[in-house]
């Protein structure tokens, strides 16, 4: 049963659940307001036969030899009796009938009561003929002698109620099929069009491929759930058309990049095939080569190390950290080499505490570090501030290069983008620096600045959240 319920579809058990649930609704409803009006309908009744047996427990009386007297005269079997009279039945311990007086003739009547239960007081409908319906009520009757348990059957007239009550049931046997067919007739045609936009999202779904996916799921309503179900896939799929379009600019740069030191490899190789050569010239040209092994190996793993940043691979372990300490420490490590350009690095540190991943700070430091003295002259200064301002911290590292147009600021941290002649590629140098750097401050959910510096030069800040005293 379960399989089966899971191989339906999604508008046929919205459909049925939703018909199953409005007849099992109506079929209570209904059988409760029968039950109401009948009870409302019967109540009057119940109360006169409940008056008559009283009545006739003052005026009737059973004598030692069975002999039955109201109001004191004698009530011969076969006696017609007065309609104004409360009418009733008297049965002996064996369940035999001792009396019957009511206003009827029996020959003319289709059937007569039955012997009541013994010892149980009840309510209920009895019909002696097809237009005569009584509501009897049958409790202990006790005589005074011995085993003098009896039963008495007070009866009256039921047929208002009844006539009422058969009216109500007729209404319910009849409009409650009908109100059923409806119900799941509207209910597969409400869930059908309440559906159709899913129906529409799933066509349009089944066409997106890796060729086209520009495309778009339709739209009908923002607000209902089916609306912000396709709204969210759609910002889906524009990241994966960002994600494919990135990666297909990475391919054929990674590419351009790749072609040039394996070219000059094999020009190196064939050249030095052409004809015979000293041991000096051969240890030139094999030098040359491993020179350019060498760089291609910095851009392989240079392209690895952004391709780990980008994709979230890197395990973030974040901790408190006072970041004033922390660049002071970093920038007296790597001081050593600016000495070899008879670089000078100042740093001017306020005291700042955020909470971050001290590996991954420590590479995006040197990479800024390492730009700024490879595009610094000789004997230039490069200055590192480390500030807090609204609730950030910021880290700015500014260099004495040339500069660089305000029209490419926006295109520095993209991948393999080199700023012309005016930001000469130096040894090891491929574009790639900053959008590592870019990356995983993407990760420590900071942020990369770039702004030219005064009087000369570039300066590039990274702003993280500062970590406030709870």
């Amino acid at each position: 049963m379960k399989a089966w319920w899971q191989h339906r579809t999604l508008r046929f058990r919205l459909a049925l659940w939703y018909s199953f649930g409005g007849t099992l609704l109506l079929a209570v409803f209904s059988a409760t307001i029968y039950g109401f009006v009948a009870q409302r309908m019967a109540k009057p009744l119940n109360h006169a036969l409940r008056q008559d047996l009283e009545k006739i427990q003052t005026k009737l009386l059973v004598l030692p030899d069975r002999r039955i007297t109201w109001q004191g005269r004698e009530v011969p079997a076969g006696t017609a009796w007065d309609a104004r009279e409360p009418w009733f039945e008297l049965w002996d311990e064996q369940g035999q009938l001792v009396r019957r007086c009511w206003p009827f003739n029996e020959d003319h009547l289709d059937r007569l009561p039955a012997s009541p239960v013994r010892g149980s007081d009840t309510l209920s409908v009895f019909r002696i003929a097809p237009d005569i319906p009584l509501r009897v009520h049958s409790t202990p009757y006790r005589i005074p002698y011995p085993n003098g348990d009896w039963m008495i059957r007070v009866m009256r007239i039921h047929e208002p109620a009844a006539d009422a009550l058969s009216a109500l049931l007729a209404i319910i046997v009849v409009s409650l099929p009908l109100t059923v067919a409806l119900l799941v007739a509207g209910g597969y045609l409400i869930t059908r069009h309440w559906l159709r936009p899913l129906e529409l999202m799933v066509r349009q779904a089944e066409g997106i491929t890796v060729d086209n996916l520009s495309q778009r799921l339709p739209v009908a309503d923002e607000i209902n759930e089916l609306g912000r179900l396709a709204t969210a896939f759609n910002s889906t799929l524009g990241r994966l058309e960002d994600s494919f379009q990135t990666l297909d600019r990475f391919v054929a740069d990674a590419s351009h990049e790749l072609r040039t030191p394996l070219t000059t490899l094999r020009s190196v190789g064939e050249v030095g095939l052409r004809r015979s050569r000293t041991v000096e010239e051969y240890r030139e040209i094999i030098g040359s080569m491993l020179e350019e092994a060498q760089r291609l190996h910095q851009l392989v793993e240079r392209l690895l190390e952004l391709a780990s940043a980008e994709g979230g691979t890197r395990n973030v372990h974040s901790e408190p950290l006072r970041l004033d300490e922390f660049v002071t420490a970093c920038v007296n490590e790597i001081g050593i080499l600016a000495e070899y350009k008879n670089q000078h690095i100042e740093i001017v540190a306020k005291a700042c505490t955020i909470n971050t991943d001290p590996v991954l700070l420590r590479q995006v430091l040197q990479n800024l570090l390492d730009n700024a003295m490879k595009y610094s002259p000789i004997g230039a200064t490069i200055r590192v501030q480390v500030e807090s301002l609204a609730g950030e911290c910021r880290v700015s590292v500014s260099d004495e290069g040339p500069g660089i147009p305000p029209d490419h600021l926006a295109r520095l941290a993209n991948r393999f983008y080199r700023v012309g002649d005016s930001r000469v590629r130096g040894p090891g140098g491929f574009g790639l620096g900053l959008a590592i750097t870019k990356a995983y401050l993407r990760v420590l959910g900071g942020q990369l600045e770039c702004v030219p510096s005064s009087p000369r030069g570039t300066c590039f800040s990274i702003i993280l959240p500062e970590l406030r005293d709870t």
